[in-house]
């Protein structure tokens, strides 16, 4: 059946119409997923910065002395410095604590408590526990060249993250540790990387594009 030409326009606007309705869903879409990528990467830049403001706090103070416990050992890496190890008067073991012993420690707890990963890396360790794995690696190399901040999703593990490092640099405090391996004030140190779980945002996301699907899809047949 030939249709009149008032049909045919009728039909071509309407097909016209639902192109640009889907076309505004990919686009809201799309939209959403970098904003989730975006909330992510901000969450992971609030840890890291968390970790940069505690770190200056120890190192301001000199390090601090806790109680030796199954936890918490005197480091065999902080076996050269002075009184790394006090007795208090009523016979306490305590041990002390410099940035990077807080920071792992830190880590280790958050990783419990939330699921976040945090890990203080160099391309020069001193613990070999803190040898970048090779995202890592990249990422100090590109520091190197200049970069300010790497970010990229990742899977560990199963498991989706948003990765986020920046540098590390090197300043008088942190001199008491790391001097003898030839750093100066200002020099890259190595950086703090941190791997935020992005599957509750996913679960935000992925409920906001149905809403989304549902929206463009009610509007296409009103």
């Amino acid at each position: 059946m030939l249709l009149s030409r008032p049909e045919r326009y009728a039909w071509a606007l309407g097909a016209v119409w639902t192109v640009l309705i889907f076309a505004s869903l990919i686009w809201n879409v799309v939209l959403a997923r970098q904003e989730l990528l975006e909330a992510a990467r901000i969450q992971a830049r609030s840890a890291y910065e968390k970790d940069v403001i505690y770190r200056l706090w120890n190192a301001g103070h000199g390090g601090v002395y806790v109680p030796v416990t199954d936890g918490t050992q005197p480091s065999p890496y902080l076996s050269g410095m002075p009184e790394r190890d006090i007795v208090t008067p009523s016979g306490r073991l305590l041990t002390w604590i410099n940035p990077a012993h807080m920071t792992r420690q830190v880590h280790e707890l958050a990783e419990r408590e939330s699921g976040i990963l945090g890990h203080l890396t160099s391309l020069d360790p001193i613990r070999p526990e803190n040898a970048p794995d090779p995202w890592e690696t990249e990422a100090l190399r590109a520091f190197e060249r200049g970069a300010s901040e790497v970010s990229s999703v990742e899977e560990m593990g199963g498991k989706n993250y948003m990765r986020l490092m920046r540098p590390l640099i090197a300043e008088k405090d942190c001199l008491k540790c790391h001097a003898r391996q030839g750093y100066r004030e200002g020099d890259l140190r190595g950086g703090i990387s941190v791997s935020i779980p992005t599957a509750p945002l996913e679960a935000i996301g992925n409920r906001r594009i149905f809403a989304l699907a549902l929206v463009h899809v009610l509007e296409d047949t009103l």
